[in-house]
């Protein structure tokens, strides 16, 4: 019993050195798509990274394949659920006794219409899209403020500036993180917390699998997306970028925009 403390305090001692230097780095719905890419991207630029999500087993195959030259926390965690959302943010900071980047990115999606959606799906959705970010944010944010240090990213949608039939749900709860991410971020920039909105567009993953006809580039965009927002902080950033323009006419042109999303609905 002993000789098992020791050699298990002796890896803590380890772990200790070897992540100490190492900023640390929380994602959500990391086990693919979006949450996967921009993981990799912030190990290999150095980060200590912990990975949630549902997924226990692709989680855990990514923190393997970090940890051939970095460092991984794997955390399966349902971001609807708040006393997952509690262990993560304990385990995070039991492990590392710090967080400085917060990537809030899992998400939930399914089609429906805007005047018909199930209670479960709207419990999902916006538990998933909204109430988890906010649950995340307030357990590690406190550790951030006493480090007057850290930037919380949150990855929205450009659906919350053109809302699109058959994804009202998901519209509306991208709308609702947008809004709440702005006041977050007024509310801590004097505290040294950067705040910022990540809004893609229609990317490469399990979400937008089966759709047709709208090239999509991969996640690898959004993953370089992230690293210019921890180097170059920002409101707002929209990938890809011809989404800006879509944005600005949507705005500029409201009745075609109602036009041309109405024939997406038919």
């Amino acid at each position: 019993m002993g000789t098992m403390n020791f050699i298990l305090h002796t890896s803590a001692f380890i772990l200790q050195q070897t992540t100490s230097s190492r900023p640390v780095a929380v994602v959500t719905g990391a086990s693919s798509g979006l949450g996967a890419a921009i993981a990799r991207s912030m190990a290999q630029q150095g980060y200590a990274v912990v990975l949630a999500a549902r997924r226990a087993e692709q989680l855990e195959a990514l923190a393997g394949e970090i940890r051939g030259g970095g460092v991984a926390l794997a955390v399966p965690t349902d971001m609807c659920d708040p006393t997952q959302i509690d262990a993560l943010a304990e385990q995070t900071l039991a492990q590392f006794g710090r967080v400085d980047v917060l990537v809030n990115n899992a998400g939930a999606n399914t089609r429906q219409r805007a005047y018909n959606p199930s209670d479960e799906q709207i419990a999902t959705i916006f538990g998933t899209n909204v109430y988890g970010p906010m649950r995340l944010t307030r357990a590690l944010l406190p550790r951030m403020l006493e480090q007057r240090r850290g930037h919380v990213i949150n990855i929205g949608s450009v659906v919350a500036h053109i809302a699109t039939p058959g994804n009202s749900l998901y519209a509306a709860s991208k709308h609702a993180l947008r809004a709440w991410n702005d006041s977050l971020r007024r509310e801590v920039a004097h505290k040294g917390i950067r705040v910022s909105l990540l809004s893609p567009g229609y990317i490469r993953t399990d979400m937008t699998m089966g759709m047709r006809g709208i090239p999509m580039p991969g996640p690898q965009v959004v993953a370089t997306a992230v690293l210019r927002l921890l180097r170059r902080p920002r409101r707002e950033v929209v990938v890809p970028g011809v989404y800006r323009v879509a944005i600005w006419a949507a705005n500029l042109l409201p009745p075609l925009a109602d036009a041309l999303l109405g024939r997406m609905r038919r």
